[in-house]
């Protein structure tokens, strides 16, 4: 067990946004499937197991192993994952609106996700100012060694938004309403250019250097969450602050579809050029995609896109975007079910963390490398 804490890093909370994006996805599907309510009720209760146990661990790391912990800050790819950190607190408290208002007490249900979407905004400023700021003065990086992944400490505040944006309406009066819809816009603004400074840095070195890895190739799909937490961001706002900005409402309206819709084709456009890397290197032309934790980039980034793809059908009430969201999440049950078996493989196998004394060795040889 203290091997386990030792090795324990935030790379791990991948997991959890990995299954309570699919969650509430699942539970809230405009498209009505079968079972689709028990299956979101199971998956959130194994959110909640997998938190725990996640949120123990890292807790425990920094108690018993201190310099190991801090030694992350030091590292310019571990770095990066205390975004997954914070994107995980704000997607439990997401699916608790989502799903726990539905099996639990409803009131008691909102009060928790409010408390879990405040901490997760906190430790969302918190990495998207400290990691960059690491970035810049203490890590050393070179030019063809940025990756998406580099999004990873600089989204969490729009993942905020996007959650606290279904939260607007039960802030109680209107003052509070607006000064966290003050702050969800606040958030938003920091990371969608933070998005595009750093997606000019990930273009560039796609363009000059030689092409990705097929170990790196996973991180290609991150660049698709900023951009669905975008949409679900304008696309929620218009229906949850009619209370604090009723007179602006259609403008708001025609501003977040149109916003949204726009940012829905660029999304279209990473996932077409992600899939096209992710096939190379399937291909005889590619090295192959070696298994490591990197690959829950194929889960949570798909899941962001189609959370914004709900949330815009729910805004122009029109069916394409319904049977598109439909198609988008059977996607990603396919890719929820291969990297969480995989995952679950590695784990008890002890190729992704090491618990046995001779780990049983998995098909990727470097299953246990960060992406």
């Amino acid at each position: 067990m203290m091997s386990v804490i030792k090795q324990f890093g935030p790379n791990w909370f991948t997991t959890v946004m990995g299954v309570g994006i699919v969650a509430g996805l699942t539970y809230t599907s405009p498209f009505p499937i079968p079972f689709q309510h028990p299956v979101g009720e199971v998956l959130f209760a194994v959110l909640n197991v997998v938190f725990a146990v996640a949120l123990l661990l890292w807790f425990m790391r920094w108690i018993l192993h201190p310099h190991e912990a801090l030694d992350d800050f030091r590292h310019p790819g571990r770095a990066l994952f205390y975004g997954a950190f914070a994107m995980g607190i704000n997607v439990v408290g997401n699916d608790y609106l989502l799903v726990g208002t539905h099996i639990l007490n409803s009131a008691m249900a909102i009060e928790i996700s409010k408390a879990i979407w405040v901490a997760g905004t906190i430790v969302s400023i918190f990495t998207v100012i400290v990691v960059p700021y690491l970035l810049f003065t203490e890590h050393d990086v070179k030019q063809h060694e940025a990756l998406a992944t580099w999004l990873i400490p600089v989204v969490p505040p729009i993942v905020a938004a996007a959650t606290g944006a279904n939260l607007i309406p039960y802030w109680g009066g209107t003052n509070s309403q607006f000064s966290v819809t003050a702050l969800i816009l606040a958030m938003f603004g920091t990371t969608f250019f933070l998005f595009i400074m750093v997606s000019g840095l990930v273009y560039a070195r796609l363009v000059y250097h030689k092409r990705l890895s097929g170990e790196a190739a996973p991180s290609l799909w991150v660049e698709i969450g900023p951009i669905g937490m975008s949409m679900g961001t304008f696309s929620t706002l218009p229906v949850t602050t009619h209370a604090i900005l009723g007179p602006y409402g259609n403008a708001l309206h025609a501003l977040g579809m149109a916003f949204s819709i726009a940012l829905w084709g660029v999304g279209v456009w990473w996932i077409v050029i992600s899939s096209m890397h992710t096939f190379l290197h399937l291909s005889k032309r590619g090295e192959g995609l070696p298994f490591h934790m990197g690959w829950w980039s194929y889960v949570f980034p798909i899941g962001s896109f189609t959370s914004g793809t709900y949330a815009l059908g729910h805004l122009v009430g029109y069916p394409f975007f319904t049977i598109v969201g439909l198609v988008q999440l059977l996607i990603l049950w396919g890719c929820f079910v291969i990297v969480f078996s995989r995952t679950a493989h590695g784990v008890w196998s002890g190729a992704l963390i090491q618990w046995r004394r001779t780990p049983v060795r998995i098909s990727a040889a470097n299953a246990r490398k960060p992406a």
